[in-house]
């Protein structure tokens, strides 16, 4: 049976990285070669780029992510890798507020979290794509119009940002940082759109009967596109989640360095 060169050195690595678990304690400087295998490397024209480890990825996807130092980028793809953070490594973060919980949904692997992914970026695509990507009826619900005549304007909660829904019972909104204006012109969207919601009762499943107000917002951060998924509860730390994943993403360029000189 011939063995694929990659799927060779993909095994190597989980190798070296299980060793690592074992023998930090007795070896500090195999630990660090072994720590490095456990790289995974995200990059262009051969050369990595974002180096996260394991345990910043969202373990269901790491089989299905672009690996590799020569991904393919532009018109409007956007390779790259999905990450998953719980809520007491962001609360560590934060220096205003809290990260919410929510108990009826413990054990929901995804609720409680702060998920999303990261791609690379040509620069016309960087020009082109942001916040407002996935914004929908946002011409008519700024000007109370065409399908939107009933557009509902709702402030939410502990925070400056603002529910607009095209009708009163929508399940989708679009969350800006400030309200319309009557007879103002719409600005640019990307930098008025913070997220878009969908809300939903779950009907079926363990969490059968369970309202949800899950939001997935938009960014450029570090020439990168990033989407993540939070609560809306959570929606009013946006600018301190965008802080803790440019931190993120410096520490993944870091660890490409790291990797390089321990080869």
């Amino acid at each position: 049976m011939q063995i694929d060169p990659q799927e060779g050195l993909h095994c190597a690595r989980k190798a070296a990285a299980a060793f690592a678990i074992i023998g930090c304690i007795g070896s500090p400087l195999i630990c660090s070669a072994a720590d490095s295998a456990a790289y995974h490397r995200f990059g262009v024209n051969g050369e990595a780029v974002l180096c996260p480890r394991s345990s910043d990825m969202d373990p269901s996807l790491i089989p299905y992510n672009d690996e590799s130092t020569d991904l393919a980028v532009g018109s409007g793809r956007t390779p790259g890798f999905g990450f998953l953070f719980d809520a007491g490594e962001i609360d560590r973060h934060i220096v205003n507020g809290k990260f919410r919980v929510f108990p009826e949904f413990a054990e929901h692997p995804y609720v409680n979290k702060l998920s999303g992914s990261i791609g690379f970026l040509s620069l016309p695509d960087a020009r082109r794509l942001g916040p407002a990507m996935r914004a929908r009826d946002l011409v008519d619900e700024w000007s109370a119009s065409g399908a939107c005549v009933r557009a509902l304007v709702t402030r939410l909660q502990q925070s400056d940002l603002y529910e607009l829904k095209c009708t009163p019972k929508d399940t989708y909104s679009n969350i800006l940082n400030r309200p319309p204006q009557p007879g103002e012109p719409l600005p640019d969207p990307n930098s008025l759109v913070v997220a878009t919601c969908v809300y939903e009762t779950i009907s079926a499943g363990k969490f059968a009967g369970q309202a949800r107000r899950a939001c997935t917002r938009v960014a450029i951060l570090d020439g990168f596109i990033v989407n993540y998924r939070v609560q809306e509860d959570n929606l009013r730390l946006y600018k301190q989640l965008d802080a803790f994943l440019l931190g993120k993403i410096a520490e993944w360029k870091r660890n490409c360095s790291v990797d390089r000189k321990a080869e």
